[in-house]
């Protein structure tokens, strides 16, 4: 190594990881929870009921869970490739964000138009709909990926300037 040549710093990523993993992990275990009562609904039938499910206003949905699932195994793939010190694996947070944002929108979209359905057009199917019928771990759970996208929108490069 010559003298003259400085080594490389990597940017710090210890709150990258710890944010990643907290997202990560909420989103398998609200996932996991979706999976079961989903689950539970089609081995059991429609009497079955969990109340950490009912709690958390998660729904008996497996795809949704599916969609909670990958969300989550993003964010802990990202976790993974920064503690191995490569710091290209904050892009897996980055991705985690977007992904979780894009869903979240989604999720209101279709909310809104079951609003619409209730109050505007009367349609029977949604008597006694409320906003918190459509409300879903995606919903609530990008809030925290919301304020980082917020707080972190100006460095989302891959690699580091120098």
């Amino acid at each position: 190594m010559d003298i003259n040549e400085i080594p490389e710093e990597k940017p710090d990523t210890k709150v990258p990881v710890i944010f990643s993993a907290i997202c990560g992990s909420l989103y398998i275990i609200l996932g996991l929870v979706q999976l079961a009562a989903g689950t539970g609904k089609i081995i059991i039938g429609p009497e079955f009921n969990m109340a950490l499910a009912d709690v958390l206003f998660v729904p008996s949905d497996i795809i949704g869970s599916f969609v909670l699932l990958l969300i989550g195994t993003v964010f802990i793939y990202g976790v993974m490739e920064m503690r191995s010190g490569v710091y290209e694996g904050i892009s897996y947070a980055y991705v985690g964000i977007l992904i979780a944002l894009i869903f979240a929108v989604i999720y209101l979209l279709v909310s809104t138009g079951n609003l619409l359905e209730a109050y505007l057009l009367r349609n029977e199917d949604f008597a006694g709909w409320t906003p918190v019928s459509d409300l879903r771990p995606g919903i609530y759970l990008a809030l925290i990926p919301l304020f980082a996208y917020i707080k972190w929108k100006d460095i989302f490069d891959p690699v580091p300037k120098n």
